[in-house]
């Protein structure tokens, strides 16, 4: 439903942009642009939305390249990270807006439709001021969906929300969106909220993708080292391969699931922190001598532990232990290597 075909753009007079993006996103389908500020993310944005054209590539929405079509008739409804509501429109004008300018049919009932959608029943008359964080972002919402666009672009959303309110509305726009089955662009640095929502994550760094998958195998299955330490934790263990599916490492000699690597060649091993065993079984393979708890953080439904493991800094996640850890191992088959 749209694509990305090798596109590219620089800010004037710098190398600043992104470059030869390629992604293919699904009707019905919610992707997440996942990376740091200035990674691109935003840049992308506004090439699909037309207020920025690519240098070179294409931009295909529903079969149709975009080149010529300016953002008021590429039909994308868009909610930025302020949601630029007009403040002295009360909700049901706002909503109303894309409707009025358009002409549309019957548009006081799809409006009046559109505020039961989003949980605003009962706010019509109230104006932005008036609302909360959360009542903001439902009326922005419900404006960008009222005249059924092709597609849902999500300017980071969630930013201005606090931590439970974000919860909340992650919960919700994913119901209305799912509900509506419309295609959604979603960008964000919050790495839970584009795991939590997204049926695919496409990580940016420097104004490339670095991977471009389901959330599932994006943090089970990093491309690269980078990608594995911006989405989630993970413990990053440089090691040589020895022989079928062992590999040399400062912890010691770590046999992985891995029986393909060519002896003597450099790999990395990434470890996740909630698949080390704190109290591993005597048969347990990768079994390894704790020396000292370097630092304990409780995060409410876990521990993070920070062992001194041969002399290496291993992040760990478990339950609250009564007993001090003096051992863990590592399951070969939670072991990612690149």
């Amino acid at each position: 439903m749209i694509e990305f075909r090798s596109v590219s753009f620089n800010y004037p007079n710098t190398d600043v942009g992104v470059h030869d993006i390629s992604l293919s996103i699904k009707s019905g389908e919610l992707l997440a642009i996942l990376g740091k500020s200035g990674c691109g993310k935003s840049t992308l944005l506004k090439l699909l939305a037309g207020f920025e054209q690519p240098h070179s590539g294409q931009i295909i929405i529903h079969g149709k390249d975009q080149a010529h079509t300016p953002c008021s008739r590429r039909k994308l409804g868009i909610v930025f990270q302020d949601y630029s509501l007009f403040p002295h429109y009360n909700v049901f004008k706002n909503v109303m807006y894309p409707l009025k300018i358009n002409n549309t049919p019957n548009a006081r009932q799809k409006a009046l439709t559109m505020i039961e959608l989003v949980g605003l029943s009962g706010l019509e008359s109230h104006l932005p001021h008036e609302l909360s964080g959360g009542q903001k972002q439902r009326v922005a919402l419900a404006r960008a969906l009222v005249f059924e666009p092709q597609a849902l672009l999500l300017d980071e959303p969630l930013s201005a929300l606090d931590a439970s309110l974000r919860h909340e509305m992650r919960e919700e726009i994913t119901k209305i969106q799912k509900a509506l089955n419309i295609t959604t662009f979603l960008i964000t640095h919050d790495q839970e909220e584009a795991m939590t929502m997204a049926d695919q994550v496409a990580v940016m760094e420097q104004g490339r993708i670095q991977q471009c998958g389901s959330p599932i195998d994006v943090y089970n299955s990093p491309a690269s080292v980078e990608v594995a330490r911006f989405v989630g934790r993970a413990n990053v263990i440089p090691g040589i391969a020895v022989s079928k599916g062992i590999i040399k490492t400062a912890l010691g000699d770590i046999q992985s699931h891995q029986d393909k690597l060519t002896p003597n060649q450099p790999v990395t091993l990434v470890i996740r922190p909630e698949s080390i065993l704190c109290s591993p079984a005597e048969a347990t393979i990768n079994r390894l001598s704790v020396r000292a708890i370097e630092h304990q953080q409780f995060l409410g439904h876990t521990m993070a532990y920070q062992l001194n493991v041969c002399g290496q800094s291993l992040v760990v996640y478990s339950q609250p232990l009564a007993a001090p850890i003096t051992q863990i191992a590592i399951p070969a088959e939670s072991i990612h290597i690149i």
